[in-house]
């Protein structure tokens, strides 16, 4: 007997269409009592929030729902394979409403899916326990990605379920170990948030916001100064911040420390240095070569700039706070200072040497290969142990060789993969900069 608000889902594999048929079968999803209060001296106004089907589609449209998700599917060319999922959300008996059951179902979709997939939500009364059934599309429709079905996102959507039905003041699982498998769904939750870049980031941004403030309206200011967006819906806030299109619901997804009340009583108590937000100037004079008074051109000054937002140098800045926009990529710091090094090193600024650089490697590479390979047959029919010895030390002096080539070639790779996520970075952070100067 199930006496708790429990969810679940399965891969789609074939016949999409059946399955959406079958959730928004409408002897199901109808409303039973739709109209029967009807009256002479009513119209059709007085039923415009009263649901005939209990039935909402998001991303996509209510008659051409399959053919929607299909159409995403050739657009991105992802025809085969798991073609969609199909979900589930049960609830104690009695003790929801199919509108208050739907509504959460609703809510559930939108934050689960709802920012990246095409989904259809109904809510089924064919049974003693009020149920919805989600079907959502495999394919995105922003991006062409597919949805990733793994733990850490079958516990996301445990977690939310549990969220959104306690806020409503249902019953929900005590969340630990399965008894079979042993797994601690919690625990994926939590490393898959500490592993999101734009929740750590965000984490990071109300800690600061909360530390520097003087008053919880000023928290506020703060958090909009760094452009995000808040919104305050049932006492419980939610933030956003460019380009990302999904809201945090904070408390939900930090803790009871991030509730208003709980913040409120931080910023009375948490204080940190208040240091000014940067703003995104151009200050490609740091690395003028104080020599010959010669400013560095093309990739390698836009790699020095992006270094300089890192704040990786010059320590003349120390208290310069990294833009949210950039500061995801601070993790992969050595990466990047590598990259620049190899830049300034080869005094490589434009794409074209980059291009140049990257064949005179492979070519390199290709040599030593070849003579590595003569070297092994060579060793081979040796016999004097000796010279044999002198052959092998000279291979692993190649290989050597070819090791650190290739790392230099995956250096250039990399720049040329990162170079216009870069470029649209610094874009959107002198964007910001001009915006505060004429607030």
């Amino acid at each position: 007997m199930i006496n708790i608000a429990t969810v679940g889902y399965w891969k789609i594999t074939s016949r999409l269409d059946h399955v959406i048929d079958y959730v928004k079968d409408e002897t199901k999803t109808k409303n039973k009592d739709f109209n029967k209060t009807f009256h002479l001296d009513y119209n059709e106004e007085d039923f415009k929030e009263e649901k005939y089907l209990y039935e909402t589609n998001i991303n996509c449209g209510d008659e051409t729902t399959y053919e929607d998700m299909i159409r995403t599917k050739q657009i991105w060319n992802k025809t085969n394979g798991i073609l969609g999922y199909h979900g589930y959300q049960s609830f104690k008996e009695d003790e929801v409403t199919p509108e208050l059951a739907h509504e959460i179902g609703v809510k559930l979709a939108e934050e689960m899916w709802g920012d990246r997939f095409e989904v259809v939500v109904c809510t089924h009364q064919n049974t003693n326990h009020i149920h919805n059934h989600f079907v959502v599309n495999s394919v995105s429709f922003i991006d062409g990605k597919k949805y990733y079905d793994n733990r850490t996102n079958y516990a996301k959507f445990r977690h939310l379920n549990d969220c959104i039905c306690s806020e409503y003041g249902l019953s929900v699982l005590e969340e630990k170990p399965c008894k079979r498998s042993g797994i601690n769904f919690s625990n994926y939750y939590k490393g898959g948030i500490e592993k999101n870049n734009y929740h750590t980031t965000t984490k990071e941004d109300i800690d600061y916001a909360i530390g520097v403030a003087y008053s919880y309206k000023d928290f506020l200011d703060v958090l909009k100064s760094m452009n995000y967006e808040v919104v305050n819906r049932y006492d419980k806030l939610s933030v956003r911040r460019y380009p990302y299109k999904r809201n945090i619901r904070i408390e939900r997804s930090f803790g009871k420390e991030y509730s208003i009340d709980n913040i409120i009583k931080r910023i009375k108590t948490e204080h940190i240095k208040r240091v000014p937000f940067p703003e995104a100037k151009n200050v490609y004079n740091i690395w003028i070569n104080k020599k010959n008074n010669k400013k560095h051109k093309g990739l390698k000054a836009l790699y020095l700039y992006y270094c300089y937002l890192l704040g990786i140098f010059p320590k003349e800045f120390p208290n310069k706070r990294i833009p949210a926009e950039i500061r995801s990529d601070i993790k992969k710091l050595d990466e990047i200072i590598n990259q620049s090094n190899m830049l300034s090193k080869n005094e490589i600024t434009t794409y074209e040497e980059l291009k140049e650089y990257e064949e005179k490697l492979e070519d390199n590479i290709t040599d030593l290969s070849t003579k590595r390979e003569l070297y092994w047959k060579k060793v081979n029919r040796l016999k004097d142990n000796e010279k044999k010895q002198n052959l092998i030390n000279s291979i692993e002096e190649i290989s050597n060789e070819i090791f650190n080539l290739r790392k230099e070639l995956k250096l250039c790779l990399g720049v040329e993969e990162r170079t216009p996520i870069i470029k649209e970075k610094i874009k959107e952070v002198d964007k910001i900069g001009k915006e505060r100067e004429n607030e």
